[in-house]
């Protein structure tokens, strides 16, 4: 590690730990000390100092450097969040430092708006009030934030395998010191051999990924303590500081975040998470890849605690945990599981599939979902149609929805994970079809929207009616059914 400004140092941490220093009242500051970083609370903003270091992976040891990823730190979080990175400022001075005052530029610090710690998605988490919904809508968010992100040139090369490989290499070399009562060598060995077998049989879907647009300029650090669940949704704190840390395959990013909630111990929020993820972005294929990821970032997260442990002893058991569980990702996963639901619109099919899906770790594929990407739809966007017309006729429907199954002539899914599918059962044909006559529609149980017909039998008592119920009693209906199945599925296998 080398220092700029030796002196610089205790002069910052002193001048803006100092409540009077601010241009706005603020009471008392705290500070936050990270490896790379101090970070002052004061008041309603908050104030970020790059540390002068150069650790291989980053270099801040000039002003310049420090001035141009402070810039860059504000242009790139900008993407994910709304008035929150206000910008960067000055400190000035010679025996006494002011924001913006007289005298030559000693430092730099990115200024952001305080956003509220209880509304952080770890604390939501922790306190057992974080909602699918939210995860949900989660999901749907950085679907549309890789969609629109850069790719090509550069991106790819640094998403490739051969880049993917490198830094596995990396972390092995980093962590080959660190005791065996942190990471021992058996734990070591069985990720390297794994990792490594898993790139050379795999190496053709990566290659493919590339090719197909899949690696993007992501966020790079996509953790639930950097998420805030305000209106709107703010994600934060990404990485600025090299582009090998934030270029890569989508697959990764949300690998991450899944991760984490895993970590957590909510693994069906992370399933919730990435099945909104994959529904939004149709990219199925990222699935095979899941596991592979989410091990990568483990080590990563543990090898990252292990740097801290000489500062912060406590950092230590948190560093094995994440190396054990980057360990767990590579364990075979029970049998493969194919769970069908079907039924007429509004009956709660895609609720009740991704309520079993959540508690079984299995991926959801709606065809409903399907046929709007083939078509070019958004997945709000609503047709009128009847039974067999529009996206349910003959162009959308039948081979060509099954073409588009993610997992086509193989036995069912990949790599051991479990599946579930949402829908429609076919138009009624012949006899059937004229005994069948149009009915008012109560709300569905399951997600409180209204239909606007039904087929009945007509003369027919032995169709069950679907009480009414408001949305949030509806949502306790499928949680429970959910549930059940799930149960049920769990005992049969």
């Amino acid at each position: 590690m080398s220092l700029d400004r030796p002196r610089a140092r205790p002069l910052v941490v002193s001048a803006l730990s100092d409540p009077g220093i601010y241009p706005h009242a603020v009471d008392r500051v705290e500070l936050v000390e990270t490896h790379i970083s101090w970070v002052f609370l004061a008041g309603d903003r908050v104030y970020k100092v790059k540390k002068p270091v150069d650790l291989g992976f980053l270099d801040f040891t000039t002003l310049e450097r420090r001035r141009h990823f402070c810039e860059e730190e504000v242009r790139l979080n900008r993407r994910l969040t709304h008035d929150v990175y206000l910008g960067v400022v000055e400190l000035n001075g010679r025996d006494a430092i002011a924001f913006g005052g007289p005298g030559p530029t000693l430092d730099v610090a990115v200024m952001m708006r305080r956003l509220p710690h209880d509304r952080m998605l770890d604390e939501l988490v922790r306190r057992g009030a974080a909602e699918p919904g939210l995860v949900e809508e989660l999901g749907r968010i950085v679907a549309r934030f890789h969609a629109a992100a850069p790719t090509g040139g550069e991106i790819d090369d640094l998403g490739s395998l051969s880049t993917v490989s490198a830094n596995w290499a990396e972390n092995f070399a980093q962590t080959t010191e660190l005791p065996p009562e942190i990471l021992p060598e058996e734990w070591r060995r069985t990720l390297r051999a794994w990792a490594q077998a898993f790139m050379r049989r795999e190496a053709s879907r990566f290659a493919a990924r590339v090719a197909a647009g899949r690696i993007r300029d992501c966020h790079g650090d996509l953790q639930a303590q950097h998420v805030c669940c305000t209106e709107p949704v703010q994600i934060f704190d990404c990485i600025e500081f090299n582009h090998r840390f934030r270029y890569g395959d989508v697959a990764g990013e949300i690998a991450f975040l899944a991760m984490d909630l895993d970590r957590l111990g909510r693994s069906e929020l992370a399933m919730r998470f990435l099945n909104a993820y994959l529904e939004a972005s149709g990219d199925y294929e990222a699935v095979p890849l899941l596991d592979f990821y989410r091990a990568y970032r483990a080590f990563v997260r543990g090898k990252v605690l292990s740097f801290q442990i000489a500062e912060r002893p406590e950092a230590a058991t948190k560093a094995r945990d994440r190396f054990a569980l980057a360990l767990r990702y590579t364990e075979r996963r029970d049998p493969r599981r194919l769970l069908i639901t079907t039924g007429v619109i509004g009956s709660g099919k895609s609720s009740v599939a991704r309520e079993v899906a959540a508690r079984l770790g299995a991926i959801v594929v709606r065809t409903d979902a399907l046929r709007k990407h083939l078509a070019g739809l958004a997945l709000s966007e609503r047709r009128q149609a009847g039974f067999g017309e529009g996206l349910y006729g003959p162009r959308w429907g039948g081979g060509r929805t099954r073409r588009r199954w993610p997992w086509p002539r193989r036995s069912s899914t990949p790599a051991g994970r479990s599946s579930s599918t949402a829908r429609f059962r076919r138009p009624p044909s012949g006899a059937r079809r004229a005994r069948l006559r149009p009915g008012p529609a109560p709300p569905s149980p399951c997600s409180g929207a209204t239909r606007r017909t039904r087929c009945s039998p007509s003369g027919s008592d032995d169709v069950p009616t679907i009480p009414r119920k408001s949305p949030t009693r509806a949502s306790t209906s499928c949680r429970s059914i959910g549930r059940d199945t799930s149960r049920r599925i769990a005992r049969r296998t």
